[in-house]
């Protein structure tokens, strides 16, 4: 993995292409992200970690057999944790805000009803042969001092 691309003092920016990077390498650009800001509490870590790892996952899974680039941005705000990613799979499907939670049994579909779990906000469309995701978090607010 590249060193951290940070271009302002809340955004931090990493390119993940599949082969031969896997989502280890999102886990990577997180930890540096992480190295550089303690203010992210240990439970917004886990929540960021489990959201990029699903979208990741998700795009490399459902495009095994070609190259694809997605391009990661996230952004810590006093407010807000941002995550958007922009792809080069194939079109995720519409993501279903209520869909439930696979049995245990099952192998798949459990990513995207874990990401609105851990969300505020998730957006998705398709625009130019992209996936476009941008899921938000509130961030806790510290009791005043």
């Amino acid at each position: 993995m590249k060193p951290l691309n940070r271009p302002s003092q809340t955004d931090y920016q990493a390119v993940i292409r599949s082969p031969p990077e896997t989502v280890d390498d999102a886990h990577d650009f997180l930890s540096g992200v992480w190295d550089q800001r303690p203010d992210v509490s240990s439970a917004e870590r886990m929540a960021v970690e489990t959201i990029l790892s699903e979208l990741v996952t998700n795009v490399i899974q459902n495009n095994p057999h070609r190259e694809i680039f997605c391009d990661v941005r996230v952004q810590v705000t006093p407010t807000q944790l941002i995550i958007e990613t922009s792809d080069t799979g194939d079109e995720a499907p519409a993501p279903q805000p209520d869909a439930d939670m696979p049995e245990h049994h099952a192998e798949h579909g459990r990513g995207l009803p874990l990401i609105y779990l851990l969300a505020d906000e998730v957006d998705h469309r398709w625009q130019e042969s992209r996936n476009l995701w941008r899921v938000t978090r509130a961030r806790a607010v510290p009791p005043p001092q």
